[in-house]
């Protein structure tokens, strides 16, 4: 079972650019949802961006800034950057692979997470994940901001900001009707 599960995970990227393609090809954008959608998915960029500021995979746990608010921001910002496109997609199909997809493969992911960093960390990732919430960002004051650009470079996140305005490009062409599929 074990391995079924993670050939699923593994494939997940594949599948998400299907699902992106699917998605794209049933859309029907009106300007005013992708502005809309838009502001979603500059949201979700920035939440993965400040995220992966902070992660030293293996290496650190990480705990401050998104990681104070929530155990899985990264998940957590790919969730409102997904329903930022979806929006923009502006039909129910949009909507729906969306949800379908961010099901079927986040829930494990973040399981498998889970059970990961417990074996590398331990007891100091079982006291900190009692006082974080596992998706949704609790709202609370920060006290220590100390983003590392580096860490940016290092997880390449710069790669989720060039493929969702892309994608952005993409919708508003088909808006405006330049662009048909």
């Amino acid at each position: 079972m074990k391995n079924v599960v993670e050939n699923f995970i593994k494939y997940r990227s594949f599948v998400g650019i299907v699902c992106l393609c699917l998605l794209l090809y049933l859309s029907e954008p009106s300007p005013k949802s992708v502005a809309v959608g838009f502001f979603f998915v500059i949201a979700g960029m920035f939440f993965r961006a400040w995220s992966s500021g902070y992660i030293n995979k293996d290496n650190e746990l990480a705990t401050q800034g998104p990681y104070a608010l929530t155990r899985n921001p990264l998940y957590f910002g790919n969730f409102i950057l997904g329903l930022g496109i979806a929006i923009a997609g502006n039909n129910i199909a949009s909507y729906i692979i969306f949800f379908v997809f961010y099901l079927m493969f986040f829930p494990f992911l973040m399981y498998i997470e889970h059970k990961r960093l417990k074996k590398i960390f331990g007891s100091k990732y079982e006291e900190w994940s009692k006082k974080s919430n596992s998706f949704f960002p609790k709202i609370k004051r920060l006290k220590k901001l100390e983003f590392n650009i580096s860490y940016y470079m290092k997880n390449r996140e710069y790669r989720v900001l060039y493929f969702s305005l892309f994608v952005i490009v993409v919708l508003v062409l088909k808006a405006i009707k330049i662009f048909k599929f």
